[in-house]
């Protein structure tokens, strides 16, 4: 019996970090150690294949856990885009300028800023802003599968990233509200390539975006900088206006903006916690 009860908190606790991981700016990571089950699952993931079933009576109800979590927040999510498109990307935007202190501090962490990294923010900055327009020429641009698996890579290379949620990359490269509708959907053809995307990310990307940030990690974040501040156009909602959607707009703004930057004050206390039990 306590075994099944067991199998039911694991549920619990990935339904919590599916949520998560479908909000952009909040990391899942974070909420899996809130959780205290961030280390179990990092050494549960393993390519080898007797590790990796010894550890499935972990990962299963985890990892069901975790689809229920990105599927129930994906509905939501979907009608809050197609009912109140204003308030809900102004809370993106909250979300994504609230997490800009964090990545600036893992960029200045890395070593002493020097001119020439202003080179990667620049390449970053124009490269979005290049991206963002192509896309608004071509309605179809974001929606065909070369478009789609490259925001995934892009997306799933970032979650190795500290400071960085993945689905926040997939929203600043246009990619999130389809990866949400085709959950919320169901639509398996599309949702086959974002999983193709997604494995490419993990197991190519990723290296490679390991390879960046122990070599050049200043630059490496600084690139991120640009493509954030770069995004910004492109997600701010042209129709809002300073009526009374318009003013809970705003104020759902404010709560964006604060949840990242609480997520890192959160984090923070629990690393202090952690530091004098491991003492």
């Amino acid at each position: 019996m306590s075994r099944f009860v067991d199998r039911i908190i694991l549920v619990l606790k990935g339904v919590c970090v599916g949520i998560a991981d479908a909000v952009p700016g909040v990391s899942g990571g974070t909420i899996a150690f809130i959780l205290k089950i961030y280390d179990r699952l990092l050494d549960a993931i393993d390519l080898n294949p007797k590790k990796l079933i010894k550890n499935l009576p972990f990962l299963i109800p985890l990892g069901i856990g975790i689809v229920a979590g990105v599927f129930c927040a994906s509905k939501v999510l979907g009608y809050l885009f197609e009912n109140h498109n204003v308030p809900t990307q102004m809370f993106f935007m909250g979300i994504i300028i609230g997490s800009m202190p964090a990545i600036y501090k893992e960029c200045r962490s890395a070593g002493k800023f020097r001119p020439m990294h202003i080179i990667p923010f620049v390449i970053a900055l124009a490269g979005i802003v290049l991206f963002n327009s192509l896309k608004e020429g071509s309605a179809e641009a974001g929606d065909s599968p070369v478009a789609i698996i490259l925001m995934t890579i892009a997306a799933a290379a970032a979650m190795i990233m500290p400071g960085l949620s993945g689905a926040l990359v997939l929203k600043i490269l246009g990619g999130y509200e389809g990866a949400i509708t085709a959950v919320s959907n169901l639509d398996i053809v599309t949702l086959l390539y974002y999983a193709i995307g997604a494995a490419i990310g993990l197991l190519a990307a990723a290296k490679i975006i390991s390879i960046l940030l122990a070599k050049c990690k200043t630059g490496t974040y600084c690139a991120i900088m640009g493509l954030i501040i770069g995004s910004l156009p492109a997600i701010y909602p042209r129709e809002f206006s300073l009526n009374g959607e318009g003013i809970i707009a705003v104020v759902i703004f404010v709560f964006g903006l604060a949840l990242p930057i609480g997520m890192e004050l959160l984090g923070k206390r629990l690393e202090k916690q952690k530091k004098p039990d491991e003492a």
